[in-house]
């Protein structure tokens, strides 16, 4: 099993961190840490990875893909700079979110923006 370290993988979610934060959220357990561990070492075996060429979109769901992206780093000399631009869309049937993402994203409701 890999072990959480100080230089984790694109995949490894802050979230849990961030709820550590957060009064009332209980603390991680070991068997809880261990878990985490093991869903670490089931994203590394089932990860899809893919290359963004010029031109190309993606859309996806962030609530509903496990997901992430390797670093990027600019380098305007050799010229690699990566315009990335976000949108947020609210789709009109869009569900909402669990009420305690709210420390995250502050509005849960459906087609919030």
């Amino acid at each position: 099993m890999t072990p959480l370290t100080g230089h984790e993988p694109w995949y490894r979610s802050r979230h849990g961190e961030v709820a550590q934060t957060v009064a009332g959220v209980p603390k991680l357990t070991d068997v809880l840490r261990e878990a985490l561990d093991q869903l670490l070492v089931i994203a590394q075996e089932l990860a899809f990875e893919m290359v963004l060429e010029p031109g190309d979109i993606q859309f996806l769901n962030s609530h509903v893909t496990y997901h992430g992206r390797t670093p990027f780093a600019d380098d305007r000399a050799a010229g690699r700079e990566r315009p990335l631009m976000r949108l947020w869309l609210a789709m009109p049937n869009s569900r909402p979110l669990p009420h305690d993402h709210e420390v995250l994203w502050r509005k849960v409701e459906a087609r919030a923006t």
